[in-house]
Parts: structure tokens; sequence; C-alpha cells
């Protein structure tokens, strides 16, 4: 993992992810690129050259700002200002930059609000191929030691997530709790593909009773004090399995700890 994207529109909760990114930028000694997207609100019927223009200083002059703080951390970065919808531009720039993982802030949605409005970290979460790093706001800043891998042992594609799994459990220097959600009547634990992926890092496994999925792994998380849950998006359908995009949204809303979205290959 060499290049890292860090999304940011220069709210308080987009800083904690930077701050968050150069800290992993650091002990991976990637790059940062840092990417900002201005767009005219639905509501504008006109599309003028000065309001763009106005959009597109503060854009540039927020990229700066932010990059000066960065340049203090010895941290190597470029940033990218583009207009254009944010989860559009977001997945172009981590297709042409190559992005080997995205870091980006996530403000949590319940109710109504959750159903209507989306996220676009969540919307993110689905559109591109690399791994997600989301930051919730109430995300404290502590060493990542225990992370939760929510698994889906019928997947039979997720050797890319494992890989990229394993590769910051190294750079965090955690250990891995491999949980799944799965009735009494289980088929059993895949153990060496998981202890072929994981090699030496640390690693367990916990069946969990079955139950809403995104409750029984918050609960575990909860009950382990973990710093960190990784969860692996699924391609198909949205029937398919336990582990459909929905959960992983779910878990992306009302975390307060990180969450590390995979992807199959």
């Amino acid at each position: 993992m060499k290049t890292i994207l860090v999304p940011t529109d220069f709210s308080a909760n987009a800083d904690k992810a930077m701050k968050f990114a150069i800290d992993v930028a650091k002990k991976l000694n990637a790059k940062i690129i840092l990417v900002n997207s201005y767009d005219l609100p639905y509501s504008a019927n006109v599309m003028t050259s000065s309001i763009m223009d106005l959009l597109k200083e503060t854009s540039e002059k927020g990229l700066i700002k932010a990059s000066n703080y960065i340049e203090t951390h010895d941290v190597e970065h470029s940033s990218k200002s583009q207009m254009g919808n944010p989860i559009r531009v977001i997945k172009e720039c981590a297709k042409n930059y190559n992005a080997d993982l995205i870091i980006m802030g996530t403000k949590g949605a319940s109710g109504i609000e959750e159903v209507l409005l989306g996220s676009n970290t969540a919307s993110v979460l689905h559109t591109v191929s690399c791994p997600v790093l989301a930051i919730p706001s109430e995300a404290q800043f502590i060493d990542i030691n225990k992370i939760v891998y929510a698994a889906d042992f019928e997947m039979k594609s997720d050797e890319k997530a494992l890989k990229n799994l394993a590769t910051l459990a190294k750079v965090f220097g955690a250990e891995v709790k491999i949980a799944h959600v799965q009735d009494d009547d289980h088929k059993g634990t895949p153990h060496a593909k998981f202890d072929e992926a994981l090699g030496n890092i640390p690693h367990t496994f916990h069946i969990l009773p079955q139950q809403e999925v995104e409750k029984a792994i918050d609960a575990f998380a909860d009950a382990e004090n973990a710093d960190m849950v990784a969860v692996l998006t699924r391609k198909h359908s949205f029937f398919e399995g336990l582990f459909h995009k929905s959960v992983t949204s779910k878990i992306a809303y009302h975390s307060t700890i990180p969450v590390l979205a995979l992807h199959e290959a």
C-alpha cells in the first residue's frame, strides 16, 4: 500500500480522518493524495462563471491549508481540486491514481435521515475496488491493537480482502478477532484459509449466535474493546448471503470506531 487517497470537505470530521491518514502513511511509507470536489447545489438553476470561480478558489485554498499541515509531518503528498459530484470524483481519482487505500471521515445517520439522505462514505464503500477506511466523528485517536473482522465463511473469493487485512494488521501490530454470525448448525470454521492469509499475526475465531449481523458485530466489538471493525463488502446481489452491502453501510453509519471496508476479488 503506497498510495492513500484522502477525500476532504475541510470539515472537522474530514480533518480527523486526514490526521489518521498521516499516521497510517508514516507506518506504510506511503504517499497521501488529498482530494476536494466542488459543485453547484441542486437548487442552483444557473451556473455562472463567477460562482464556479469562487468555488474553485475556495477548494484550492482549503487544499493549500491542508497540504501545509501534512508538510509539517514530513509525509509525501499532493492534492487535487476537481469539479463534480463527490462520489464520482473519488471513484475517478481512486482509479487514476491507483489508490491502494482510501481514508475518509464519516458522520453517522439514523432513522429516516439514513434512508433518504444516505452517506457519501457509505456510497464510496461500494463504488471503489480498494479498501476504504471510514473514520467516524466519534472515533478517538488510539493505537489500533485489536481488529474485529466480520467474516463470511461462505465467501470463496476473499483472498484479496484477507491480504489487505493482513497488511494493515501488520502495520498496526494488531491482533485479529475473526467473528462469524451463524446459527447452531454451522458447518465449522475454515481455519486453514485464515491461518494462511494471516500467517503469524495473532488471530482467533469466534462464532456469534445468529441475530442482526450489524448488531452482533457491534456488540462483539464493544465486548472485546476492539479498535477497528473490518467488513467484507460483496459484489453480488442484495439478497445473497448475510454480508450484502447494507450490512457494511449500517456498520459504517453506526460504529464509533474506524471501519475498514474490504472487497472481494
